[in-house]
């Protein structure tokens, strides 16, 4: 399932440590402000999310996630 903005996400990393609960697809982002993994085959489509419990965030408190890293758990409505 592809991810869009308004979708409810959680983190489906195998080896993640940490608990991000749920999360808010906020927008799409043209690169990772922070390092850029090409090991991921999505694309490099990314994703700014808000968590509501992020581990590391930009200025705005969202994350970057690829969307290779991302479950959608509820879809946004299209109507």
């Amino acid at each position: 399932m592809r991810v869009k903005i308004g979708d409810l996400v959680k983190n489906i990393q195998v080896d993640c440590l940490h608990d991000y609960g749920l999360g808010l697809v906020v927008s799409q982002l043209e690169q990772n402000p922070f390092i850029d993994y090409k090991q991921y085959d999505d694309d490099g489509r990314r994703w700014a999310v808000l968590w509501t419990n992020p581990m590391w965030t930009m200025d705005n408190g969202c994350s970057v996630q690829y969307e290779s890293e991302l479950e959608v758990i509820s879809e946004i409505s299209k109507g």
